[in-house]
């Protein structure tokens, strides 16, 4: 008995230690991949941590390949600092881009840097099927350039709909795997890799966060107007998620309760006036009406062509009808934007999405909205930019979500 006591009491400050030392090194870790290369006196103090502690860490890090010399830093005085950062090469992820109208499948590095890319035309459906053929097409994509499994650390999914992340499913489209078989069990099941599943607008959301127009702020949303319309919502410098996973999903407030119906099964919903399904289907009620536009010409009259493109396409020219298109809806954005704003006070609300690429003809209505609709005190500190990361703002949102998961379950 008293052999087992001491042998408890001795174990203890060895798993303390252990402890402390395996959350030394992944926050180490999550630093370099967030902030880049630093030197082993900065990492003492960001962590709180003795010289030799760090250095000891630094030394165990390279011999795992996670950390490589990089350079030198600038020197106050005496000899220049040793700068250290991630190996880039340690492993390789796999990002699958999944949307309403095709899917994109990028292998970055480390670093952030993109490998390779490919958009392949499989458009997110719930049924079997969409998963068969994302299948196929991935071991032909990872084939093709020579990418085996064990390159690879882990898949990052980032697809519309409701995430349930604690189990792994998309509560939008159920259908994509077998009865009673979560999205993510059934992704890891094949690959035979972690998987980590993720919303595509707090994807956005995230790689605003890190890398975009929202690094160093701390109360931001995000607009993503796709296929549909969603909110990412930043609160206290935190990605706000909500009791289930959901926060967000603006695009389903009812706004016309006498309007058309959703493929949410609700009447009136904010998507379907103000995504890209419900502009394409104005745009095309307004030519087969008789609307003076130069987007006939531009599909060559083929109405089942039109896309998002031709609409920015056409609003560049100048082409009137397609202005006012947009414009219709960059105000009813803002009205909802403006419930939005009244609720969360932000400081910053950045655009993306398939339709930022208009700029200023989507940003402005939504700004005069905004104006028109919130109190005056809510947009003193307020301001409304268009993505710069564009469509790369949601890959790299995937990125590092999945860097962030894994680094934490690796030590």
């Amino acid at each position: 008995m008293i052999d087992d006591e001491l042998h408890t009491v001795l174990e203890e400050p060895t798993s303390v230690i252990d402890i402390r030392k395996n959350r030394l090194r992944s926050n180490l870790l999550l630093y370099l991949y967030q902030s880049g290369d630093t030197s082993i006196n900065k990492m003492a103090r960001l962590f709180h941590a003795s010289i030799p502690s760090a250095t000891g860490i630094v030394n165990e890090l390279i011999r795992e390949g996670w950390i490589i010399e990089t350079g030198t830093g600038p020197a106050r005085a005496g000899r220049p600092p040793v700068l250290y950062g991630l190996n880039a090469k340690k492993y390789l992820t796999l990002i699958m881009d999944v949307n309403r109208h095709d899917t994109q499948l990028v292998i970055f590095d480390l670093n952030n840097n993109l490998v390779v890319k490919r958009k392949i035309d499989i458009r997110l459906d719930d049924s079997s099927d969409f998963l068969e053929a994302l299948f196929i097409e991935t071991e032909k994509f990872l084939e093709f350039h020579k990418i085996s499994r064990s390159q690879l650390w882990g898949i990052g999914v980032a697809m519309p709909g409701l995430i349930d992340t604690l189990r792994g499913n998309n509560l939008t489209y159920l259908n994509l795997t077998p009865p009673g078989v979560p999205l993510v069990s059934h992704l890891k099941q094949h690959f035979q890799l972690p998987v980590c599943l993720f919303n595509d607008t707090k994807a956005t959301t995230i790689g605003e966060h890190r890398f975009g127009l929202a690094v160093n702020k701390s109360h931001v949303l995000t607009i993503n107007i796709d296929w549909g319309v969603g909110l990412g919502i930043i609160l206290n410098g935190e990605v706000f998620h909500g009791a289930s996973g959901f926060a967000g999903e603006l695009g389903h407030i009812q706004v016309k309760p006498d309007g058309l119906l959703c493929h949410c099964g609700k009447i009136g919903c904010l998507d379907t006036i103000t995504s890209a399904l419900a502009l394409i289907r104005r745009a095309k009620e307004g030519i087969e009406s008789g609307k003076a536009t130069i987007l006939s010409q531009i599909v060559n009259n083929n109405l089942e062509m039109l896309d998002t493109a031709h609409i920015i396409e056409a609003v560049h020219a100048g082409d009137e009808f397609s202005i006012d298109l947009l414009s219709t809806v960059g105000t009813e954005l803002g009205k909802g934007l403006a419930t939005a704003v009244h609720l969360f006070n932000p400081e910053v609300i950045i655009i993306g999405g398939l339709l930022a690429e208009a700029g200023p003809f989507i940003s402005n209505p939504i700004e005069q909205a905004i104006n028109k609709y919130c109190l005056s005190d809510f947009k003193n500190q307020l301001s409304i930019h268009i993505s710069k990361l564009g469509p790369k703002a949601r890959l790299l949102g995937t990125q590092a979500h999945l860097f962030e998961h894994l680094i934490t379950k690796e030590f």
